[in-house]
C-alpha cells in the first residue's frame, strides 16, 4: 500500500489475494471461483471441510470392489465425497451417535447415496465386524474440548487394525496432539526412515515410508475382557500398521495431519 498507493477494501475487494510463507519457501494464490470450493450442493449438512474429504478418500487408492469403512464417519462427508467419485464399491459408515446418524442419513438422501452407503451405530472400539475383513478405513478422529480420546487413540487404531486385512489401507485425520502422542508411540518401536526431500521442513512434513466382501454381513462380537484391555493397553498403537505417508493441513483456526497406514502382517487380535 505504501509503495504503490493502493487502499484495501476488506468488505469488497475486487481481488483476494492468499500468500503462505514460512522459512522454506512461500506460495501465493489468488482464488478462480467466487463460491468456495469446499460448497457442495450435495451435502445438507456440513461437516468436515469437503476438500479435506475428498484428499483424504484420494489418498487411500480406493479400487473398485474394495469394502470402504469410516467407523467414525460423524456427518459422513468422507463417505459421500468417496461415493460421488468412486462409486462401484462397498461403504459402511459407523458412529455411536444417533444423531450424528441421522444428519448422515439426511446428507445421504440429499446426495442421491442413501442405497450406496450402509450405517451402523456402534462403538470405533467395538466394530461388529470379522477380523481382516474391511480394505480401506477413511475416519476423521475427533478432537478438541469436546472430544477427550486421550489413550482411547491407542484402542481406536487397534480395533482399526483388527478388521483391516493384510495390505489394506488407513487414512485418519489427526490433531496436531493425537499426531504428537501416536508420533511418540511410533518412535519407540518403529525404525523412522523418509524418502521425501522436504521431510526438515517446518510446516509440511512427510511421516514414515517403507508403502464385494461376503464376509461383511457376519456380526462378530469384539468386547473384550479386562485382562484383554490390559494386554492391548501395552501394545504398540500401530501393530501390524506401517506409517506411509504424513500431510500437514489447515482447517480455518487450527492445523491437522491426514496420515496414511498400511497394513504389513497379520495383527493375531
Amino acid at each position: 500500500m505504501k509503495h504503490f498507493g493502493w487502499k484495501a477494501d476488506l468488505r469488497n475487494p475486487k481481488l483476494e489475494i492468499f500468500i503462505h510463507l514460512n522459512d522454506i519457501y512461500s506460495v501465493v494464490g489468488i482464488p478462480v471461483f467466487r463460491v468456495p470450493l469446499a460448497s457442495r450442493a450435495y451435502i445438507k449438512t456440513a461437516g468436515l471441510r469437503s476438500t479435506i474429504a475428498w484428499a483424504m478418500a484420494s489418498l487411500a487408492d480406493i479400487k473398485a470392489g474394495a469394502f470402504v469403512l469410516d467407523p467414525m464417519c460423524g456427518l459422513g462427508t468422507i463417505l459421500l465425497e468417496a461415493a460421488k467419485e468412486w462409486p462401484d464399491v462397498y461403504y459402511v459408515g459407523a458412529d455411536v451417535s444417533d444423531s450424528q446418524l441421522l444428519g448422515t442419513w439426511d446428507n445421504l438422501k440429499a446426495a442421491g447415496l442413501e442405497d450406496k452407503i450402509e450405517l451402523l451405530q456402534v462403538s470405533v472400539i467395538e466394530l461388529p465386524l470379522p477380523s481382516e475383513s474391511v480394505d480401506i478405513i477413511i475416519s476423521d478422529i475427533p478432537f478438541g474440548k469436546k472430544f477427550k480420546l486421550g489413550e482411547d487413540i491407542k484402542r481406536i487404531l487397534q480395533e482399526m487394525e483388527r478388521v483391516l486385512h493384510v495390505g489394506g489401507t488407513i487414512v485418519l485425520l489427526l490433531s496436531e496432539d493425537h499426531h504428537r502422542r501416536l508420533t511418540d508411540c511410533k518412535e519407540s518401536s518403529i525404525p523412522f526412515n523418509s524418502k521425501d526431500s522436504h521431510t526438515d521442513e517446518p510446516g509440511i512434513k512427510k511421516c514414515l515410508i517403507p508403502e464385494e466382501k461376503t464376509g461383511a454381513s457376519k456380526t462378530v462380537s469384539t468386547s473384550f475382557e479386562a485382562s484383554n484391555h490390559k494386554f492391548l493397553d501395552k501394545m504398540s498403537p500401530f501393530g501390524s500398521l506401517v506409517p506411509v505417508d504424513c500431510y500437514k493441513v489447515s482447517l480455518g483456526k487450527t492445523d491437522a495431519f491426514i496420515c496414511k497406514y498400511k497394513k504389513s502382517h497379520s495383527s493375531g487380535l
